[in-house]
């Protein structure tokens, strides 16, 4: 994240969970081609016209779409080590900061209404999603982004449930705020490996005036190889 995200999320002390829809990939909660001739198919033997066998499938893919809207996920990258690819397709500038922490922490420290889980990865010209949860739609994506190695905290709202209601007004166009113990949540702030060292000093600098004792220093990515 860059600087100013990092420093929002110390004052509000909170997570970002982002609207699905805002993610940047348009197939979010679509489902698979075999899934679609799936459809289809019922959509023939529940129907007596062409025009009504259309309405169905389009309803039912307008339905998904505002399903979607409806999502705001918290996105994480799994790793054992840091990674290259990573910081150049997430930070903008060399301004960037990345906060490290574990599965064990964050489910811990969000609410039991917030589901998590790793990202399925799959071909959606050939494969299917595999059991009915209905979280299945937000939690797989395309090959193409199997990189990203992605663990995702969901929240839904769900009509008449009191954990979720608390949360609901909360909600602003663009996603949700969701405290959480920021000290005990985050393990390690890395700088980006391109940094300047003044920049890795003011993110030390800013954390400490935010009143938070996370240690801060730069990506082991920026270390200069030995000859």
């Amino acid at each position: 994240m860059d600087l100013a995200k990092y420093l929002w999320m110390l004052d509000r002390q909170s997570l970002f969970f982002a609207r699905a829809t805002s993610l940047g990939d348009p197939f979010e909660a679509s489902i698979t081609r075999p899934m679609f001739r799936d459809r289809v198919d019922r959509a023939k033997e529940a129907t007596k016209t062409d025009h009504e066998r259309a309405e169905a499938i389009i309803g039912h893919g307008n339905f998904m779409k505002r399903f979607v809207q409806d999502h705001l996920v918290s996105c994480w990258h799994m790793n054992e080590h840091e990674s290259a690819a990573m910081w150049k397709l997430y930070s903008s500038s060399s301004d960037a900061v990345c906060i490290r922490s574990t599965y064990r922490l964050l489910r811990s420290r969000l609410p039991q209404c917030v589901f998590i889980g790793e990202v399925d990865y799959i071909d959606y010209e050939t494969e299917e999603f595999a059991g009915t949860n209905i979280f299945n739609y937000i939690m797989h994506k395309r090959l193409s982004f199997a990189h990203e190695r992605e663990l995702r905290a969901v929240f839904f709202h769900m009509e008449g449930s009191p954990d979720t209601e608390v949360y609901t007004s909360q909600i602003e166009p663009n996603g949700l705020a969701m405290k959480v113990d920021i000290p005990s949540l985050i393990e390690h702030v890395f700088v980006s490996p391109t940094a300047a060292p003044w920049f890795v000093d003011l993110v030390r600098t800013m954390t400490t005036k935010c009143g938070f004792t996370l240690p801060v220093s730069q990506s082991s990515l920026s270390a200069a190889p030995l000859y």
